[in-house]
């Protein structure tokens, strides 16, 4: 081979050349290719949805309208549940300030639902003066427009948030709903140069190498907004090299292909800021809500100091906990600020001195509703049919109330303990269920008498006999026969004895262990007679009363047997209340419901559709609201009528064999209550409902303002008067006689006061045959 043909042999220092050209070539391509993948992932973070965020669930928006029957305090007891903030000037939303004659507030801006509208409503923040007269609402003036209007709403109130598996609690907040102030101190505390970078800061990484080197440990971090916001949502909390580069080469990709202020916004609504028990508090609109009970855009200069400071260490920071460290940490923000110009030496003074207002764990409202929230989830599960992971960021709108909620528990808690006291017992429970009469809605449910409980619900699940609260099924399965029965049709209270096909016998005896012989079917009813009710029930039928359970909404099995017709039928709270509803909503009844409806973006996605059914006559509503408002006039709930002399209330009084269970079931003109006391091992309770439940409800309208029962006279209706002694149709005038409401068309003319007979007379007289007689029935004839 000649000399020509031999190549040279390339130096060291030339292949090393190459081959590090080379190496790079390969390293750049696999960065490449690195950068591509990860590319994709922040792409698909970015441009979907970021969080799974919660299924926010609310109450309804209270309304408020001119001549409603609440007082001062009533409306300021409401914007305290809400948040809001007692001030002596009125400046920015969720501000008040009050005086027995009038209030101030400057109401916030919410959405809220229509039930019969497919889209959300909004309502923007207004500056309002509600004015009262006599504990009533005189006037109310909407001071932007300096004019006065009719009704004003308060936004919903925020029960509780269903979380998604990962346990991250937030509340979306657009970055344009954030005050400038609060913006620029975040930047100015974690990122002065956010502007300015593209991603990573190499100075301030140097710098902050420096300073730990110079301390011997870490005291400052080098990483840039956008490298928090890798680490919080692509990488974990493991410390090492590589993360490290990982993290600084996400956000060089991430600034590449964001804006600034789109990243901005992420980093708001990401960042971790709090526990709330096993939830985590990410962003500040929520955690402005954990520490301060405000929206973002209400917060003074020393609350977002103090936001902006517990960035760098929430559990270090953590001013429930750490008030102090907290304090000092708030304090060198305020310092920062004004030294930067973000605020004024003034404003500094005023807002370093303040101490630290942080909100009562308690009143964070995720997690203490958990008696209603299981009646909401019941109902979600079939609008939903469990595709609620389908959606995004639910809103679901409630009936709920939370005053109500907290006046009722407010009565349980005093009343339960002197009821334990006044009988010597222990141990005793309650539930309670609250219902706006005319819809239907539930407004608060109490499964257990510890406020908050998160265990067995008994408002919806305990199943016990209802004792005396089935005798209004009884009457007005009688009073839907005006040719036979009214008010004043006297009813048998005489022993009685009933044998079963297997020998067993029954005989019913009154609680007070007497026999009156006769007694007016209103009478029966007011006074709670057993053996009345047992005798009018057999000759109607049980199969008669039975159906009228379930007309007016009972759906549990109804047993036909004739101790059914003293309460032998076991239902929750929940049920009875359901029966209930139409007797207090003029004979028209509603399925009782939680959930308003269900939005998407805004857009309903799903409602509860309760169509309005007749199950009672006017004439016979009319004439069981009657009745059972003498019951609480004169009746076994006349405690009630004594206590409140100047409020029409309608109830029922309940209680079962061995006063193992007392019941009440009360309601006014706008709300229904249903409260029963037990004990979970069936033993007595030595209470019955006029001395159990019943005082419970009326602590529980100590607390409100009641308005009277008010059932609008069908035309056919008119007020007669019948003889005491025979239940007769007689004169005017006669001796012994009761002025009674009646239906006029199945009423015979009235006969003259010589010719009624004696109370002798009729005791003495045999029964009218009637169509079928109980005993027929009982044997199946």
């Amino acid at each position: 081979m000649s000399k020509q043909m031999i190549q040279p042999r390339r130096s060291w220092p030339v292949r090393c050349c190459f081959f590090l050209i080379k190496l790079s070539l390969v390293f750049i391509c696999i960065l490449a290719f690195w950068g591509i993948y990860l590319d994709a992932q922040i792409e698909r973070k970015f441009d979907g949805n970021k969080w799974q965020l919660p299924i926010e669930v609310l109450g309804a928006p209270m309304m408020f309208t001119t001549g409603d029957a609440i007082n001062a305090n009533a409306l300021q007891e409401y914007l305290g549940r809400l948040n809001y903030r007692k001030v002596k000037q009125v400046r920015q939303p969720g501000d008040y300030s009050f005086t027995l004659q009038s209030i101030v507030v400057y109401r916030r801006a919410f959405d809220y639902a229509v039930a019969k509208q497919q889209v959300e409503q909004q309502q923007s923040a207004t500056l309002l003066k509600v004015d009262f007269q006599q504990n009533r609402i005189k006037r109310v003036t909407d001071l932007t427009i300096n004019s006065t209007v009719t009704a004003f709403r308060l936004e919903p109130y925020v029960i509780d948030r269903l979380q998604t598996s990962t346990l991250e609690d937030r509340d979306f907040i657009a970055l344009a709903d954030f005050p400038e102030l609060f913006k620029e101190t975040l930047l100015l505390v974690e990122d002065r140069h956010f502007y300015q970078h593209h991603g990573v800061s190499p100075l301030a990484i140097i710098r902050a190498l420096l300073q730990n080197i110079k301390a011997g440990r870490t005291v400052q971090g080098g990483s840039t907004l956008t490298q928090q916001l890798v680490k919080n949502m692509f990488l974990t909390n493991e410390r090492s090299l590589w993360r490290k580069l990982k993290e600084a080469y996400i956000a060089l990709l991430l600034d590449a292909q964001y804006s600034k202020e789109e990243i901005l916004e992420a980093y708001v609504n990401e960042v971790y800021l709090g526990q709330n028990y096993a939830r985590g508090v990410h962003g500040f609109g929520l955690a402005a809500q954990f520490y301060f009970g405000k929206n973002v855009n209400e917060l003074a200069p020393d609350e977002i100091a103090l936001l902006v400071g517990i960035v760098k260490g929430p559990s270090y920071y953590n001013p429930r906990n750490k008030a102090r460290i907290a304090l000092e940490r708030r304090d060198l923000i305020l310092r920062l600020m004004v030294e930067n110009r973000l605020l004024s030496r003034e404003q500094y003074e005023l807002n370093v001195v303040k101490p630290l207002k942080i909100i009562d764990l308690a009143k964070v409202s995720s997690g203490r509703y958990a008696s209603y929230m299981t009646q909401v989830k019941q109902e979600l599960k079939l609008l939903l049919k469990e595709k609620a992971h389908q959606f995004n960021g639910l809103k679901v709108y409630t009936h709920f109330d939370p005053v109500a909620q907290r006046r009722a528990q407010l009565s349980i808690d005093k009343q339960l303990p002197l009821l334990e006291s006044k009988k010597q017992v222990s141990d005793l429970q309650t539930a309670v269920v609250l219902v706006d009469s005319s819809t239907g809605g539930i407004k608060a449910i109490i499964g257990d008498k510890q406020a908050h409980y998160n265990g067995f619900n008994r408002a919806l699940y305990t199943q016990r006999n209802i004792g005396s609260l089935v005798k209004p099924a009884i009457y007005l399965a009688a009073l839907r026969q005006p040719e036979k029965y009214g008010l004043a049709t006297l009813i048998d209270d005489k022993p009685i004895t009933l044998t079963s096909d297997l020998g067993k016998v029954w005989q019913p005896h009154n609680y007070d262990k007497t026999f009156l012989q006769q007694v007016t079917l209103l009478d029966a009813l007011v006074t709670s007679r057993n053996v009345p009710a047992v005798n009018l029930g057999m000759r109607l039928g049980l199969s008669s009363v039975s159906q009228q359970l379930q007309e007016l909404g009972a759906y549990s099995p109804i047993p036909q047997y004739p101790a059914m017709l003293l309460g032998s039928v076991s239902m929750a709270p929940i049920e009875v209340a359901q029966v209930y509803q139409p007797l207090a909503n003029q004979g028209y009844k509603f399925s009782l419901n939680a959930v308003i409806g269900v939005y998407f973006q805004g857009k309903k996605v799903a409602e509860n559709k309760t169509a309005k059914s007749q199950v009672l006559t006017a004439e016979s509503a009319y004439l069981i609201n009657y009745a059972m408002q003498e019951i609480t006039r004169k009746g076994t709930a006349r405690w009630l009528g004594n206590m409140y002399s100047q409020t029409r209330f309608a109830g029922k009084t309940g209680t079962t064999n061995e006063l193992r269970d007392s019941w009440f079931v009360g309601y006014d003109q706008n709300e229904l209550a249903v409260i029963w006391v037990g004990k979970d091992d069936n033993t007595s309770t030595q209470l019955t409902g006029s001395s159990g439940a019943l005082r419970i409800f009326g602590e529980y309208q100590k607390q409100r303002q009641p308005v009277s029962l008010v059932v609008p006279k069908p035309q056919s209706i008119a007020m007669r008067y019948f003889s005491s002694d025979s239940g007769y149709h007689v004169d005017p005038g006669c001796p012994d006689t009761l002025l009674l409401p009646v239906i006029e068309y199945g009423l015979a003319a009235p006969i003259a006061c010589e010719d009624a007979p004696s109370i002798e007379e009729v005791i003495a007289a045999p029964n009218k045959p009637q169509e079928k007689s109980w005993l027929d029935d009982l044997l199946g004839w």
